[in-house]
């Protein structure tokens, strides 16, 4: 069954097409009734249409759902850039925030300074939960069955030699950025390359995601610790004032 055919039929919706029958689908797209009603059948599970009481179709209220995610994650990136351009430019390093999702997290926005250097995160990527202070600190905050949902699924991968495979070393690593608020990764996902992360909720209390500050172990190493995670809290909290 093609994606392709399936994101066609949704894209035949619109402000003036509103409902659409299983017949008119399959002249606009060329194409059989049985498959028209295959995908079709697929997207209603989902939630992605409704069928009317005359079975014609509609966009589904999925789509208001993803539109909310979609609108709270612009937000927060608009929120977000200044502050992390500014804390770029006080430290001199790469300054990364990263969103979670089910089982990984999403890279939203990194800032670089001129002396930038080759990190894992780019805008859009997808992240390992287990590996990296930005995402460590996600998986800190997120439901408790998370770690064992990774474990289940194979996803806690190696990519360095120091990154953390074992659960239990990985809960004694939870439970230590818990305590201090911030998480830390030395060559996890990237060799070299030392991190700090600090969470990010809204005013429930509600992991919305993590700011962290990348750079070099060699210059990393020199740097005051204590100068780093004031300025990572107090971004993080100029952020969160919005939320």
């Amino acid at each position: 069954m093609s994606a392709e055919k399936t994101l066609e039929i949704i894209d035949l919706f619109n402000y003036e097409t509103r409902e659409l029958s299983v017949q008119q689908i399959a002249i606009l797209l060329n194409s059989p009734q049985s498959s028209v009603y295959r995908h079709l059948k697929i997207l209603k599970e989902k939630g992605f249409v409704v069928e009317t009481s005359l079975g014609n179709y509609k966009l589904g209220y999925r789509f208001l759902q993803l539109a909310k995610y979609v609108k709270s994650d612009i937000n927060l990136s608009s929120i977000a850039f200044p502050i992390m351009k500014n804390l770029s430019t006080k430290l001199g390093e790469t300054i990364i925030l990263t969103i979670p999702t089910e089982y990984s997290a999403v890279c939203l926005e990194v800032v670089t300074p001129d002396k930038a250097i080759k990190v894992a995160s780019e805008q859009g990527k997808i992240l390992p939960l287990h590996a990296g202070a930005s995402t460590k600190t996600l998986l800190a905050y997120m439901p408790e069955d998370t770690l064992e949902q990774l474990n289940k699924r194979g996803l806690l991968h190696k990519y360095t030699e120091t990154t953390i495979t074992s659960v239990k070393e990985i809960q004694e690593d939870i439970q230590i950025t818990r305590e201090k608020g911030y998480s830390y990764s030395d060559s996890e996902v990237d060799e070299g390359v030392i991190a700090y992360g600090v969470p990010i909720h809204d005013m429930d209390n509600n992991l919305i995601a993590a700011l962290s500050i990348a750079g070099p172990s060699e210059r990393m190493k020199e740097a005051d610790e204590q100068k780093i995670i004031e300025q990572l809290l107090n971004a993080k909290e100029e952020i969160q004032h919005y939320f």
